[in-house]
């Protein structure tokens, strides 16, 4: 579960920043505090999305990388 992680947090990060600068480069007539509302969820829901879709993808790719690092420390 902790492998998802590593892939879901970085996701989550890369849509916050993008909806902040998006809606304060598009819509900076609304306040400040309801734009950081909307990209909280907006990276809250991808970040839900990105858990549960990645579910396999992150274990293998976390088994490849962990046989990539072992066979190059040989």
């Amino acid at each position: 579960m902790l492998k998802r992680f590593v892939f879901v947090i970085p996701v989550m990060v890369i849509v916050f920043s993008i909806a902040t600068w998006m809606l304060n480069k598009d819509y900076a007539m609304i306040a400040r505090d309801t734009r950081l509302l909307i990209s909280a969820g907006a990276a809250l829901f991808s970040g839900l999305i990105s858990f549960f879709l990645l579910k396999g993808d992150a274990e293998e790719l976390a088994a490849a990388h962990r046989d990539r690092q072992s066979r190059s420390k040989k």
